[in-house]
């Protein structure tokens, strides 16, 4: 076993126990901590290291953070919690909570989506008398899977729809995706809010008004400028154009107007979610020494030649999801490969996307709406937890999936989409 591989597994086996760990010890402390044991050990080297960083992801990151943290300290957010508290019965909101976000994870990325949310999803427990977890719970739920439908929709799809082997990538995904992801999300919505436990009356809901500092057209325009240039790179995308900008560019044009005319911009910037930053940092750090390791070729082994087949594909996606988390696992898989295939790909898509929910540490999203939450003051959602909340979502819907991708490949009998 290599020493990159002992400490992949360390830093994720403390994840996964942090929860009976001193509650000091945060995600980001444990994920940042095994960067630093690979770097000092010189198992990976500085310039190695910064290579390893995707700084496209940590800009898009950075700049949907911002205009998330607008949305709160402009009282938009709150505006958006009162609009769903006032549907008056909390599984209704709960369900309507779900359906908008999984279609802003599907428009924006569930990254984007998850920042934007996690302060919702907290104001309308308090407001519905529902438990913190089961909303943010919710939310994980619903990003993930909502983004599945779209290459836009997570950093993973990106990936994949970036590598040059998907003609038309937004038709590709929804003509593949769109059925399962509507599937899973009305059966999550719906299991989700059956199990949801009210602990005080409605009607003793406290007032969602707060005082701001800022404006709130700045981050409006924020938003509206961050739809034009993704939908546009998307169609540059699907048109074969040469022309075309990282995802990471546009967003950081989009939250220009937050840093440049929103009287609140200090406190955005200053209250950002810095932690999650370090984390992804780090993640990438961690993964980069593995992949450099040669462990993960060694273990594939013979199953590397069948890494373009389907249900291969479909059981390392969902597996080394869980060890690695879904983007580096998408990013070291595609590098993998030994060729490309559409049914393939949209099945590595749908399925380390729908990985996410299983664990916490199995998706990107889930560790920014937990991490959000926390700083927020919100009450912890352990490993355990939310493990057993979102476990039968994740495999019952990962099944579907992968039965319709089968079933759409078998009726398309090599056409190409």
């Amino acid at each position: 076993m290599s020493f990159s591989l002992a400490v992949s597994i360390a830093v994720f086996t403390l994840i996964a126990i942090r929860e009976w760990l001193p509650s000091f010890l945060k995600i980001w402390h444990v994920m940042t901590a095994g960067a630093v044991v690979l770097l000092v050990s010189g198992t990976i080297t500085p310039k190695s290291a910064y290579q390893a960083i995707d700084w496209n992801v940590m800009l898009y990151l950075f700049s949907v953070f911002s205009i998330g943290r607008a949305l709160y300290e402009n009282g938009i957010s709150h505006r958006i919690a009162g609009w769903m508290v006032g549907w008056r019965t909390p599984g209704v909101s709960l369900v309507a909570f779900m359906l908008l976000f999984a279609l802003v994870a599907a428009v924006l990325t569930n990254d984007a989506a998850a920042v934007i949310g996690t302060p919702i999803a907290l104001m309308l427990a308090s407001q519905t008398g529902a438990d913190q977890k089961t909303f943010l719970v919710a939310l994980c739920v619903a990003v993930t899977i909502g983004s599945m439908a779209t290459p836009i929709g997570n950093p993973q799809n990106l990936l994949i729809a970036a590598s040059g082997e998907v003609h038309a990538p937004m038709v590709t995904f929804v003509h593949w995706l769109i059925v399962p992801t509507l599937i899973c999300l009305g059966g999550s919505a719906l299991w989700l809010s059956k199990r949801m436990v009210v602990s005080t009356p409605e009607g003793e809901q406290s007032d969602l008004a707060q005082e701001t500092e800022g404006t709130q057209w700045p981050v409006l325009s924020a938003i509206a400028v961050l739809i034009v240039l993704v939908t546009v790179e998307s169609i540059l995308a699907a048109t074969g154009s040469d022309f075309g900008y990282p995802l990471g560019v546009a967003a950081a044009i989009a939250c220009l107007p937050v840093y440049l005319f929103d009287g609140a911009r200090a406190k955005t910037f200053v209250r950002l979610d810095w932690p999650t930053l370090v984390f992804f940092v780090a993640m990438f750090i961690v993964t980069g020494a593995l992949l450099d390791s040669g462990s993960l070729q060694a273990m594939l082994g013979e199953e590397r030649e069948h890494m373009n087949e389907p249900l291969v594909t479909a059981g390392i996606s969902f597996f080394g999801s869980q060890l690695f988390s879904n983007v580096p696992l998408v990013d070291m898989y595609l590098k993998l490969l030994p060729s490309f295939d559409v049914p393939n790909l949209m099945m590595l898509a749908g399925v380390s996307t729908l990985a996410g929910n299983m664990f916490i540490i199995s998706a990107a999203s889930n560790v920014i709406v937990l991490q959000m939450a926390d700083r927020m003051g919100a009450a912890e959602v352990t490993f355990t937890q939310f493990m057993k909340a979102v476990l039968p979502i994740g495999i019952v819907s990962t099944l579907i999936t992968i039965g319709w991708i089968l079933l759409l490949e078998e009726h398309l009998s090599g056409k190409v989409f």
